[in-house]
């Protein structure tokens, strides 16, 4: 079970939303720091025991992230700082 889920419709085609998940997952990655690839249609970042996982389809972007005990903590502020990137980005 994820500890921050978010989803968001997107009217773009695939180069475009790859682009922006690529853009969304280097700010998280900055954010939590580690480093993120492609696996498939999704980007995923792992650091810090943390785990980001950001997919696509034709119609809308999702992303789920799971927190280590270290960091639930700062839940709040990290899922209010990824619905900004996402309404950057998708809205």
């Amino acid at each position: 079970m994820s500890d921050i889920s978010m989803k968001r419709k997107h009217g773009l085609d695939e180069a475009e939303v790859r682009e922006r998940i690529e853009k969304v997952a280097d700010k998280i990655s900055d954010r939590i720091g580690g480093s993120w690839d492609w696996d498939g249609d999704e980007a995923v970042c792992v650091a810090r025991g943390a785990k980001a996982r950001v997919g696509y389809t034709d119609e809308e972007v999702s992303m789920d992230v799971s927190l280590p005990m270290l960091l639930r903590p700062m839940r709040g502020k990290l899922e209010a700082k990824i619905a900004e990137y996402f309404d950057r980005y998708f809205t």
